[in-house]
């Protein structure tokens, strides 16, 4: 039989023991919420918001429907009170502590028990625990939490403030709130240039009531740390909330699937924070936690109870999951140039990690529509593809326990910013003390957490900073992030590396005071990336950074996705309520001129139909893109310019997900429908990279192979119009590294050997190690659509067979009688993910799969499919 290991700390809280668990009174479910400008007074469930609550009692409709964020703007405007009835029992009173448990309060309240003020909220992302026995009595008892507009706190601090704190209002086309940099709250709340303005109220985590005579559980975070004697250290604290009762007893600690045991006993000072050191015998076989597609996400469950000293009693318990991996972040000289800078990689158990991934926005304006089911699609759609990290950006929210767990579990590694983003902000006492609660709360609470691998102070913020002049803001941005963030930060969580802006030069921004001139240096830290004006297929407007952290072009949702949500009449590229989804100035007319660089624009004379193909095309520019900078920056992994760029080690995408359904930057829309970018991700991060280029005159062909550092390429010429090739090529590769360019030649010389007289008339196929069943395949057209188009004949492609596997998966045939690029498949009304989409289809026959997030039957399936690919849009 099994055995845990078990850690026992002996502390004394001043105490007798009475013991008996601690018990709790759920608050959460049906609130009464009374609006007295409107005379509302309806019911909604908590958690929740005013929004939510409006919609479910049908005052309002859908928040997300054409221009109703504009309509609905006097809700966020408005206060709104929240109050309840609930029972109390004689068992209740008698207990010595009896508290109420307030996980998330949005933002400003005030809150009363029967009459009696208990306390105020103030900040978002704080956890408030407040004394509430005085105020209650056995029997009915009443709870009221009052809220003040957010958008009306923030214009009155701002009238307070003795000097302008920018940016003050976002882009007039983002239809906004102003000041939202002067309250701790949910900054894309307020409006951001892919989300819309929904300035929530309401108690968005559970309340509950709290009693005890001993002792509850606060908080446990425990971090395996690997000591330089290569032995496993788990360092966990317990928050405690002691009664005010003389308490005294053992902290027993137990961790599972490990086959020894192990008592240890230490005396700890009196404290509600206990301290101790989980010692793991040397030589005891550990499963490690890799990041996805590195290994396993091995976990362990790791329990602690409060007990007497006779172990009879338990009076307080709580467990969490850890993993053990260590974790570094490499920053030291490339070269013996200095001038050439310092490398910025992690290693995860003593291996370099290049970052395959991309970044998370809050997936609804309205964080209580977020369930773990919509969690989960997202997540695991981010792993599908071989995405292995994400960036949790600082303009949204510290995410749910259910998101850091599917994280852990799937092994998504995250780069968290803190919740501070492209603004500058306050240093005001009262600001500064609410910030570090939060930080001290949020750090305790996350860092358990194997998948966060680095803390952020914000994301953008130096930059901001830098358009700036003024001493002041220099001052309020390093006392903001420097000398009361990072403290906290590093004195919490030394496990982990803590940078003070995203992006930033690491030692380089330390060394030039915590205010780099440039941010944005390819030779030191991270980089973001955008240019709405550069041609993005062209690898020469790209920088060669040593981590890219954001970066992206923008697209709209899939066709069906924004039809919901407009009316007829919407449905055309530059309607009014089009160009209201659009929250980037200029962003439609970006769009299109990005696109006709590489293609012609699609000539249908119906409004609706050409607005449904400019989708299509618009998501093409937007996959290759990517593909085209994602591609790049992994070439680029093993590589060092002369002038010391190179060694690039991340790339993380601007973004993976969307918070309402319009045009963004994003891989996967509102619905959970993949857009084309998300099938290219399969490919751009398959571990098995292809990566064919034209360099001035020469073809290059890059490989990174995980399988074997030798094998063989295939290379095939077609021309647009016929299915055979009219040459092919077996190209034996042996790699020294995991990666390097194992073909290069003249396209010139190669083409005119393979008989191919115009390049607009050819393209290359390539797949790795058989034809059949390739490791990894990938196409190259020899120029921009633009020219190509008129030389690719139409192909009359059809879905023959379609299979039923089972209730969520089909096997789909496909057929076409010529080639056919940008081969785009659709299930509309049907929630899932093809195997492939936005494909080149050079054989006559075709099979995919398809798998679907809940069951179908064969029927519905069969009819909801339409196929396409680029030549049937003109």
């Amino acid at each position: 039989m099994s055995k845990c290991w078990c850690v026992c700390v002996l502390f004394s809280l001043f105490s007798s023991v009475t013991g008996i668990n601690q018990k709790t009174l759920d608050l959460n479910g049906r609130w009464d919420i009374i609006n007295v400008n409107k005379g509302y007074r309806i019911s909604g469930e908590v958690p929740g918001s005013v929004y939510t609550a409006l919609i479910g009692n049908k005052t309002i409709g859908d928040p997300y429907f054409r221009d109703n964020d504009v309509q609905y703007r006097w809700i966020g405007r408005d206060d709104w009170t929240y109050t309840r009835l609930f029972e109390i029992s004689d068992e209740v009173m008698s207990k010595q502590a009896v508290v109420l448990v307030a996980e998330g309060l949005d933002t400003f309240s005030l809150i009363t028990v029967n009459g009696v003020k208990i306390g105020e909220s103030e900040n978002m992302f704080l956890r408030y625990v407040f004394d509430v026995k005085k105020a209650l009595k056995s029997g009915l008892n009443n709870i009221t939490i009052d809220f003040k507009s957010a958008v009306n706190i923030a214009s009155q601090l701002n009238n307070q403030s003795a000097y302008t704190i920018p940016p003050s209002c976002p882009n007039i086309v983002q239809n906004g709130e102003c000041f939202i940099n002067f309250i701790r709250k949910e900054q894309c709340s307020f409006s951001w240039n892919w989300a819309p303005s929904f300035p929530t109220q309401g108690i968005w985590r559970n309340i509950s009531i709290q009693y005890f005579d001993e002792a509850v559980v606060r908080g446990l975070s425990a971090v395996p740390i690997l000591d330089a004697d290569q032995n496993w250290v788990i360092h966990i604290t317990l928050h405690l909330d002691i009664s005010s009762q003389n308490i005294s007893g053992l902290v027993e600690t137990t961790l599972d699937k490990i086959n020894l045991s192990h008592v240890h006993l230490l005396s700890s000072p009196v404290y509600s924070d206990i301290y101790f050191n989980f010692n793991v015998p040397k030589g005891t076989h550990i499963d490690l936690w890799w990041p996805n597609g590195y290994g396993e996400q091995a976990l362990y469950n790791l329990t602690v109870k409060f007990v007497t000293f006779d172990k009879k009693q338990i009076m307080a318990q709580t467990s969490t999951r850890i993993g053990f991996r260590s974790l570094e972040l490499v920053q030291e000289p490339v070269s013996d140039n200095s001038s050439h800078g310092v490398t910025f990689y992690f290693k995860i158990n003593n291996v370099p990690i290049f970052f395959k991934g991309t970044n998370w926005v809050p997936a609804d304006s309205f964080l209580e529509r977020v369930t773990k089911t919509r969690l989960e699609r997202l997540l695991r759609s981010a792993v599908e593809v071989h995405i292995n990290s994400m960036r949790v950006w600082g303009g949204g929210v510290y995410e749910s326990e259910e998101f850091y767990g599917l994280c852990d579990e799937l092994g998504i590694m995250l780069w968290h910013d803190l919740m501070f983003s492209d603004a500058l902000y306050p240093s005001t006492k009262e600001f500064l003390a609410s910030v570090q609660n939060e930080i001290n709360h949020q750090v305790r609470r996350l860092k358990t957490h194997p998948s966060i691998i680095l803390w952020s102070g914000n994301n953008e913020n130096n930059e901001i900073l830098n358009e700036y002049q003024g001493d002041q803001y220099k001052k309020d941005y390093l006392t903001l992030y420097i000398d009361t963030i990072k403290p906290v930060v590093t004195l919490l969580d030394p496990s982990r590396p803590f940078v003070s802006s995203s992006p930033s030069n690491g030692p380089e921004t330390e060394k030039e005071g915590w205010i780099a001139k440039n941010p944005q240096s390819d030779f030191f830290g991270d980089v973001h990336f955008y240019n709405d004006s550069a041609d993005l297929w062209d690898i020469s407007v790209l920088d060669i950074p040593r981590f890219a952290s954001e970066f992206g072009t923008e697209s709209w949702c899939n066709f069906e996705t924004i039809e919901k949500v407009l009316s007829e009449a919407d449905l055309s590229y530059n309607s009014p309520m089009s160009l209201h989804r659009q929250h980037n100035v200029g962003g439609n007319e970006i769009m299109l001129n990005l696109t006709k660089i590489h293609i012609q624009l699609p000539n249908s004379t119906n409004p609706k139909q050409q607005f449904e193909d400019l989708i299509y095309v618009i998501q093409i520019h937007h996959a290759v893109a990517m593909r085209t900078e994602i591609e790049h920056y992994r070439r680029w992994t093993n590589q060092l310019q002369s002038d010391g760029r190179g060694h690039t080690m991340g790339a993380l995408y601007w973004q993976l997900n969307d918070i309402w359904q319009g045009p963004s930057w994003s891989s996967i829309d509102y619905d959970i429908k993949w857009k084309m970018l998300h099938y290219y991700a399969r490919k751009f991060f398959d571990p098995n990279l292809i990566s064919p280029y034209v360099d001035e005159d020469t073809l290059k062909v890059f490989l990174k192979s995980i399988l074997a550092s030798e094998g063989t390429l295939y290379m095939d010429l077609y021309t647009w119009k016929n299915m055979t090739p009219i040459k092919s090529w077996e190209k034996q590769f042996n790699l020294n590294e995991t990666s390097g360019c194992i073909f290069q030649n003249n396209l010139d010389n190669i083409l005119s050997d393979a008989g191919c007289k115009d390049k607009r008339d050819c393209f290359f196929y390539f797949s790795l190690n058989s034809k059949v069943n390739p490791t990894s395949t990938s196409w190259l057209p020899l120029a921009y659509f633009t020219d190509i188009q008129g030389r690719i004949p139409k192909s009359n492609i059809k879905i023959v067979d379609v299979a039923m596997v089972s209730s969520t998966e089909f096997l789909l045939t496909l057929s076409t009688d010529n080639i056919a690029p940008f081969v785009w498949i659709d299930s509309r009304g049907i929630s899932g993910r093809f195997s492939d989409n936005g494909f080149i289809m050079k054989d006559s026959l075709l099979q995919l799969t398809y798998k679907s997030w809940d069951s179908v039957d064969l029927a519905t399936f069969q009819k909801s499919l339409s196929v396409k690919s680029l030549m049937d849009i003109y």
